[in-house]
């Protein structure tokens, strides 16, 4: 027992109270986010659409999401993370509401692309708030418990949205408008502001571009590596969300042995993600990173094989496995990689790696599972050997740059800390670590 208690202070004391309230506002946040699991079903099921016409629709979110994400970058870095963080609540609220009411394919498709845009806002602002608030050493402890959050949330979700679509799919779109709002309220009392008050510069010579141009991102090779090698990890996530209901169902199964297969994923990770840390710790995260694709691999690639629950299962159970590997390492180390000052826009810009993959494979998947049928499934699992072949080619560059900005790290540098109250402008203020 004292084992137990030890471990449990291990993993979740010390953290300031603030991220708490980010955790349970993700946790809000999923349990209600029945929209998105059942997108696809609703489509399909209530309005009758095909596969392609489903996979266009579900990319016009990912275009969205792209158009949101990219914006709230800048927003986050120069407007505040809590401003960005409400405007994505309540807007989402108002979008998920009218979709409830649409039928027209044009309509449902101007608004999930609103919808992408909207509750992606988020993710920037969000990551950078956590960046803000826990130091370095925390990060990936502080990633994972929020990831934590989020499947746990997403477990309960999975197993009530059968629940509620089964009394009607439009209740889906009402429960999650509310899980949102209840998120935005707390986000209004209880969250401070922590975007890091400007530091003083000295004016630049001339043709030198500020601190914070998008040149800045373009020129930095190591990060852009990164993004692009999440990509394809993110796209064969993007390709389960939205098609293995297709290829559960057209196998057979029922709306609501779908939820039970999709359940094992969130159970998993609840279960199993609080150890992730301790099993990663001292490893290579290039590394972690590789061997999570090789799992991802191996789940996208059976799942063209089977055609019964504990089988879907067992397959899920394999990619949860590089999930969960790979999500944590993922957010602590472009929380390492990013500038303090221009956190927004690079979290924004890695971001683009799971929007573009939100737009394209909805759209191209729905196409191969039409014509490929379950070879899909085996393109699928080439993509993923691909990317744990790229991370260790990357590994290198990218750990002696990790290396060099952890050094650095243990210099003086401006960064938020909570102080009893906030000023005026509710902000909190920066002082001299």
């Amino acid at each position: 027992m004292r084992t137990v208690r030890a471990w449990f202070t291990e993993t979740t004391g010390g953290l300031p109270r603030a991220f708490w309230h980010l955790w349970t506002v993700t946790l809000i946040n999923r349990l209600g986010s029945f929209v998105l699991i059942y997108m696809t079903l609703y489509l399909s099921v209530v309005r009758d659409f095909t596969p392609t016409t489903i996979g266009m629709l579900v990319g016009a979110q990912g275009a969205g999401a792209v158009v949101g994400t990219q914006l709230s970058g800048v927003l986050t870095d120069r407007w505040g993370r809590r401003k960005t963080l409400l405007l994505s609540n309540f807007s989402s609220v108002a979008v998920l509401t009218g979709l409830a009411f649409v039928q027209n394919v044009w309509t449902i498709g101007a608004l999930l692309a609103a919808m992408g845009a909207t509750l992606n806002m988020a993710r920037p602002a969000f990551s950078a708030m956590i960046a803000d608030l826990v130091p370095p050493a925390d990060r990936v402890r502080a990633y994972t418990l929020n990831y934590w959050a989020i499947n746990l949330g997403f477990s309960g979700a999975a197993l009530l949205a059968g629940v509620a679509a089964g009394l009607s799919f439009q209740l889906i779109f009402f429960i999650n408008a509310g899980a949102v709002a209840a998120s935005g309220l707390l986000i209004l009392f209880k969250l401070p502001e922590t975007r890091p008050a400007p530091s003083p510069v000295p004016d630049n010579p001339a043709g030198v571009k500020p601190r914070g141009s998008i040149r800045v991102i373009a020129a930095d090779r190591v990060f852009l590596a990164f993004v692009g090698l999440t990509f394809l990890p993110a796209l064969l996530l993007m390709l389960l969300e939205s098609l293995l209901p297709l290829q559960v169902t057209g196998a057979g199964l029922s709306q609501q042995e779908y939820g039970w297969i999709i359940a094992t994923n969130g159970v998993v990770i609840v279960a199993g993600q609080l150890f992730i840390p301790k099993l990663v710790d001292g490893k290579r995260r290039s590394r972690v990173l590789a061997v999570s694709c090789l799992f991802w691999a191996a789940g996208v690639g059976a799942t063209g094989l089977v055609a019964s629950v504990p089988m879907f299962m067992l397959t899920v159970l394999i990619w949860t496995f590089g999930e969960m590997l790979q999500t944590p390492a993922n957010s602590a180390t472009i929380a390492d990689l990013s500038p303090v000052d221009m956190r927004g826009r690079y979290q924004s810009v890695f971001a683009l790696s799971f929007q573009a993959s939100t737009m394209i494979a909805p759209t191209l998947g729905g196409l191969g599972l039409e014509y490929l049928g379950a070879g899909l499934w085996g393109v699928g699992a080439v993509i993923g050997v691909v990317a744990a072949v790229g991370n260790l080619i990357a590994e290198p560059a990218r750990e002696r740059r990790l290396a060099r900005l952890l050094a650095e790290a243990e210099t003086p540098e401006v960064r938020p800390v909570r102080t009893d109250l906030p000023d005026d402008t509710g902000e909190l203020k920066a002082v001299r670590a």
